[in-house]
């Protein structure tokens, strides 16, 4: 039997509190279904007029609006997980996130947005001590995925929940009612 190959994208929210706040967001995607979701996220973004921008620097409504359009995509359900923490402001605890999310057989590759090297190294070594089957742990910039960006702009979106943004209250209430977000 083969391993399943997966992808987990993650982004953070919160490093501007120095720990006080720190939100870990991943898209955990299978290797096989990577490309076909990648096209609808990516158009998504087109015609919504996301395109690359990030979370931050979004309007409110353009916001509101890629979220709506966001739940509408069934392939995203259960694959969407996030975890707040105080007092720290470290990746690591994105380590949280995969144990708790994949069960079986399989291989993963963590592409963490602008991880560095020594990083990435202390990443490895954390993940070989919790007994994570990882095959790479990599840094990217989120202008380079989609998936980056998605783990990007709900990192946001849950932080603008939190912190009570006015849009982002009625949202949030869709997205828990669909269980489409996963609080580890």
């Amino acid at each position: 039997m083969d391993k399943t190959k997966l992808l987990f994208f993650v982004d953070e929210t919160g490093q501007d509190t120095y720990g006080k706040f720190f939100l870990v967001f991943g898209v955990l995607v299978e290797q096989g279904k990577k490309d076909a979701l990648e096209a609808v996220l990516e158009q998504v973004e087109k015609d919504t007029g996301k395109n690359k921008y990030k979370w931050k620097n979004t309007d409110n409504k353009l916001k509101e609006k890629f979220i709506q359009e966001i739940l509408k995509i069934d392939a995203l359900k259960q694959i969407l997980f996030y975890a707040v923490y105080k007092d720290t402001k470290k990746y690591n605890y994105s380590i949280k996130v995969v144990n708790v999310s994949v069960i079986g057989d399989y291989f993963i590759t963590i592409v963490i947005d602008g991880l560095n090297k020594k990083e990435a190294d202390l990443m490895r070594i954390n993940l070989r001590s919790l007994g994570v089957k990882y095959k790479t742990v990599r840094g990217m910039k989120d202008e380079q995925s989609v998936f980056l960006r998605l783990a990007d702009a709900f990192a946001g979106f849950v932080r603008d929940y939190l912190e009570g943004e006015s849009y982002a209250g009625k949202l949030f209430a869709v997205v828990e009612r669909r269980k489409f977000v996963k609080e580890i």
